[in-house]
């Protein structure tokens, strides 16, 4: 866990989309809640969740669209924890990752979300 990070203090410059709903994110190894989505880049994305995670885990996400948003599909990636640290809100943890491998296909998806559900930090 990276104690260094500070939610003012972030070093990267990314486009980054917070977005209006709080998706629902999961392990889809094992088919728990991970969190919720707080926001989306084309290179990774941040979580809320109740669970911290130490830096360098490997995941594969699903992101629920179908019964968050009513779309066709639901988005499927995998994601490296790059940094972990405490929310405002004591009872959850903010844990930023970096999107592994991301294809055109899912890129498509994130780009669609960022524009549609989004809106600039």
């Amino acid at each position: 866990m990276d104690n260094n990070y500070s939610q003012g203090n972030e070093k990267r410059g990314l486009d980054r989309q917070q977005l209006y709903y709080y998706l629902k994110v999961y392990d889809d190894q094992t088919n728990t809640l991970a969190g919720y989505l707080g926001d989306i880049s084309n290179q990774g994305l941040m979580l809320f969740s109740r669970d911290s995670i130490e830096q360098g885990r490997l995941f594969n996400f699903r992101i629920s669209l179908e019964q968050d948003l009513g779309l066709e599909e639901n988005l499927f990636l995998d994601a490296q924890s790059v940094w972990c640290g405490k929310d405002i809100n004591p009872d959850y943890y903010m844990i930023g990752f970096k999107f592994i491998d991301l294809d055109p296909a899912g890129l498509d998806i994130v780009r669609y979300l960022m524009n549609k559900y989004g809106f600039e930090k």
